[in-house]
């Protein structure tokens, strides 16, 4: 089963048709959130437990994407996969849901943070017909008001974080340009310039941005990470249809991009495509559904993990690695393993 057609839905007009009422905020502060889908083909938002039993939150009408929890409060965060125009907000104590449009002119691409003290969340938008990507800045403290953007410093701005000490915003632009006229379609392959910038989160300018060699353009910049002592790592996806033998993970090293050491079979392992990237204190992860594997570079050991339709990682707690697939299958780097009778989506962010 391929991710494109995993789970299809309309862009407008879709509202939230369900949610669980048997919801415990308290229980819910560890572990991890997913989107999934469901038997009777709904989507929605899961808790995962510790011992990966699951426990559905809400149901929507819409594929739901990089799924976030508040900092401070008990609220999880979910926008439409790209290109969408809604985000859930659910309230965990009130199990009450929240529906934010996206503004005029402006679409999702399925993935936001929040700023390190919880008052602001940021998510990665296009300006449709102005060719050009930004972040709107929403209040998260009331109501998740739009209260400006930024310039994402490219096109199609993908995934972001903050940085460590809070004052900065990595966003990957993946150099895609796209519109919801045309659902997913690629509009400017020829053209497109991915690069790694880096906004002042006081200000909203652009300090600094990284970019792959010029021959490597095609290497668009989607999924990323951020350690703890400030290295970014980047999972690409190559654009040039057939080429599977391009380095697809990045790290930044000072004031440049270098690729992370070879996987032991090669990058054609990743079938041209990395779907999710986690950090954890020195050791990385990142997944590949198209590929069914996910690699591990640490201190200890490099090692490749194959499974179908693989895509989810996330940390463990203390060290490690979890991950989830689209047959329902949750497992981690010790060996545990549950299947669930949900399709889990491409990503898990924890509780």
């Amino acid at each position: 089963m391929h991710r494109r057609t995993f789970l299809k839905a309309s862009l407008g007009g879709m509202s939230a048709v369900a949610f669980c009422k048997n919801v415990n905020a308290s229980t819910l502060n560890q572990g991890w959130f997913s989107g999934i889908k469901d038997s009777a083909d709904r989507f929605g938002v899961v808790h995962i437990g510790a011992d990966f039993n699951v426990t559905p939150l809400f149901l929507t009408q819409q594929r739901l994407h990089g799924i976030s929890k508040h900092p401070l409060k008990a609220e999880v965060v979910a926008p439409a996969r790209r290109p969408g125009i809604e985000l859930f907000v659910f309230d965990l104590n009130s199990k009450k849901l929240t529906t934010i449009k996206a503004a005029k002119g402006r679409h999702f691409f399925g993935h936001g943070n929040y700023s390190k003290d919880g008052a602001r969340y940021f998510i990665t938008e296009s300006a449709i017909g102005e060719d050009k990507g930004v972040v709107g800045v929403y209040d998260a403290l009331n109501g998740y008001e739009r209260i400006g953007e930024f310039d994402s410093g490219g096109v199609g701005p993908h995934e972001s974080r903050i940085s460590p000490d809070g004052k900065t915003l990595i966003v990957s632009n993946g150099g895609i340009l796209t519109h919801p006229d045309t659902g997913r379609a690629k509009l400017n392959l020829d053209t497109m310039a991915p690069n790694l910038s880096f906004i002042d989160v006081a200000s909203g300018k652009i300090t600094k941005q990284l970019s792959l060699p010029e021959s490597q353009h095609k290497l668009s910049m989607r999924h990323m990470d951020v350690d703890t002592d400030g290295t970014i790592y980047i999972g690409l996806q190559d654009q040039e249809k057939g080429r599977l033998d391009q380095p697809l993970v990045w790290k930044t090293q000072g004031d440049k991009l270098v690729a992370m050491a070879e996987p032991a079979k090669g990058w054609k392992i990743f079938n041209g495509y990395i779907g999710s990237v986690c950090a954890n204190n020195g050791a990385l992860s990142v997944s590949s559904p198209r590929g069914n594997a996910v690699y591990m570079w640490s201190k200890d050991e490099n090692r490749a993990y194959l499974s179908e339709d693989i895509c989810a990682v996330a940390k463990l707690p203390g060290d490690g690695f979890m991950m989830t697939t689209g047959k329902g299958k949750i497992m981690d780097v010790r060996g545990r393993e549950a299947t669930h009778g949900y399709r889990f989506d491409n990503h898990c962010t924890p509780a």
